[in-house]
């Protein structure tokens, strides 16, 4: 992969190896350029393609300041280590109270739209705003049916296709009025033609609460996306709702992620599977800057606490905001870096074993700090070259209503320090499925170490101060080849590639779907596929020759097609299959 160079003025560099560590991680510290001189009161961000040109841009939520609501920003990845602030358009000339953006293809043209909340503090009741991307990096606002037509205090924005229908369902947290006194919250399903249609019924909707971070996750891995929305208020719960699979949800009422009372509320949360057993794990940071909370997936849809661990105390007279997890020494466990308010940022070494050793010097975990805010965290690999590098958004210096930060920006120097360890990235493009994948797991199979083991990405965007690009990012430490790379898509596809190089960054596409029956002798084929794909629908006799009967392209907005074999020849067996030109 091409080494990028990224301009310095100072250099910052760290040793985040824990003791007994194989591979050295360093980061350096970027200084310049508009993502970390430009001045805001930042909150949410997203990174995301939306040029399609390879790499990861960026897009953050500036809230306002002195009663003034602000105007967003957006960041386009130059492909060279720098970025280019977009400066025109819907997203970035919009002033409002903006909290959170979301990333996702909700009409399935291969091009990330882009959702972007507002209302959280805001002096009256505000509507979220949605916009079409264009196909050209441009974007255009548009209703989406409903879903900008409903007033309130809006936080968390989070895509998620919950009924796997092959298109992107939409949820809002609600916050309540300026005094967080809370409100209900708003889920629309995506009706497949570009509208969606507000959810009435239901607790997701009709459950009160001050929602602060909203996620989407398969957490007791039956297919199906689930729903956890944080609450951030004074002896609040954490709503987990189950999916029933059949369009509807049912609020957990047992179990200790749905009991546990938080002082002052939760202010983020993040799933992952930090142990490698392929169940997603939860890590939850507290508002009241008490105790953090790390709950171990029992692997039967029940939790148990993890009692002991640098990760689960504040440091003391603040609390932890956002927090995300990442291999970013790429040994094959998952890192856990969380963001502070009033406090230093802080980064937790994976040691492999269940537990975690917190990282006490250099640069990202010296910003932040008294009077300092901290919220959404990333780990990303912007520069393409097979290491997590690091985003943190800034809020606030020194008074939280009348300051503004600039963000930071990490990026990490593995391969140019030595870091031997292996890594591969997966991004996946579905078909059957919605196109941006979201509710995919990838697995990988490797020996690392001389442990063989499964790890587990899910692919989603994550939901508040915790953000995630829709790329599975797998470190692989030793291992000299991936034994089996596993797609479980949310149509209920699967994938396995067997010995699968490393140290790439690899596209999969779903394969099609295709169905038939007979009709008076004639053979006919219902092809599932997605929009703008080319497929040739090739016939056998005996599985060796194949000829193409048909090329189509899939045009509309739900992905099928109808096809039949008129010129059929008279055969005791005739086998079909469904192939993507050009992929």
């Amino acid at each position: 992969m091409k080494v990028a160079t990224i301009p310095l003025l100072t250099v910052a560099a760290w040793l985040a190896a824990a003791v007994g560590a194989v591979a050295q991680t360093t980061f350096t510290q970027i200084t310049n350029g508009p993502i970390v001189t430009d001045p805001g009161q930042f909150v949410g961000c997203v990174w995301a393609d939306f040029y399609n040109h390879g790499f990861l841009d960026l897009f953050v939520c500036n809230y306002g300041i002195n009663g003034s609501p602000g105007t967003n920003v957006f960041y386009r990845n130059n492909g060279d280590g720098t970025f280019t602030k977009i400066s025109q358009g819907d997203p970035v000339q919009d002033a409002d109270w903006h909290i959170y953006a979301g990333a996702g293809d909700y009409d399935n043209d291969g091009f990330l739209d882009l959702i972007v909340s507002a209302g959280v503090g805001a002096p009256s009741a505000r509507r979220n705003i949605l916009y079409h991307n264009n196909g050209d990096g441009t974007f255009s606002r548009v209703s989406g049916g409903s879903v900008t037509n409903q007033l309130g205090f809006f936080g968390p924005a989070s895509w998620g296709d919950y009924d796997n229908d092959g298109f992107l369902d939409l949820f809002f947290a609600n916050h309540g009025d300026h005094n967080n006194d809370g409100g209900k919250n708003l889920l629309f399903h995506n009706n497949g033609d570009g509208t969606f249609t507000s959810i009435t019924s239901g607790p997701v909707v009709t459950d009160v609460g001050v929602g602060y971070c909203a996620l989407w996750e398969d957490y007791n891995n039956d297919g199906f996306v689930d729903l956890l929305v944080l609450n951030n208020e004074p002896n609040a719960k954490i709503f987990l709702y189950h999916n029933n699979r059949d369009g509807t949800f049912t609020r957990v009422l047992t179990g200790i992620v749905a009991t546990d009372l938080w002082s002052q509320g939760a202010a983020c949360a993040a799933w992952g599977d930090y142990d490698n057993d392929g169940f997603p794990d939860l890590f939850v940071t507290d508002a009241g800057g008490v105790r953090n909370q790390l709950y171990h997936n029992n692997g039967d849809g029940t939790f148990t606490r993890v009692s002991s661990g640098p990760e689960l105390v504040p440091a003391g007279g603040g609390y932890f905001g956002g927090c995300a997890w990442g291999d970013y020494d790429n040994d094959g466990y998952l890192d856990l870096i969380v963001s502070g308010a009033d406090e230093k940022n802080a980064l937790f070494h994976n040691n492999g074993d269940g537990t975690f050793t917190q990282i006490l010097s250099g640069a990202p975990v010296q910003a932040g700090g008294p009077g300092i805010v901290c919220g959404a965290v990333s780990w990303v690999d912007y520069d393409n070259d097979g290491f997590l590098d690091l985003f943190v958004g800034v809020f606030a210096n020194n008074d939280f209503a009348q300051s503004q930060g600039t963000n930071l920006l990490y990026h990490n120097n593995g391969k140019i320090n030595g870091n031997s360890n292996a890594w591969l990235e997966v991004k996946l493009v579905g078909t059957v499925a919605n196109r941006s994948a979201l509710g995919a797991k990838v697995r990988a199979h490797a020996t690392i170490g001389g442990k063989t083991f499964w790890q587990l990405r899910e692919i989603n965007g994550g939901g508040g101060y915790g953000t995630e690009p829709l790329v599975a990012h797998f470190g692989l430490g030793d291992a000299t080849t991936v034994d089996t790379l596993r797609i479980e898509w949310p149509s209920g596809t699967v994938q396995e590639l067997a010995n699968v190089a490393p140290r790439q960054i690899v596209t999969i596409t779903e394969p099609p779907r295709l169905r038939a029956s007979i009709t008076n002798g004639v053979p006919q084929f219902s092809l599932k596929g997605g929009r703008g794909f080319q497929y040739d629908i090739q016939a056998s006799t005996d599985l060796q020759a194949w000829a193409a009967i048909r090329t189509l392209t899939i045009t509309n907005l739900n992905g099928a097609a109808q096809i039949v074999d008129t010129n059929a020849p008279a055969s005791d067996r005739r086998f079909y299959r469904a192939v993507q030109r050009g992929g």
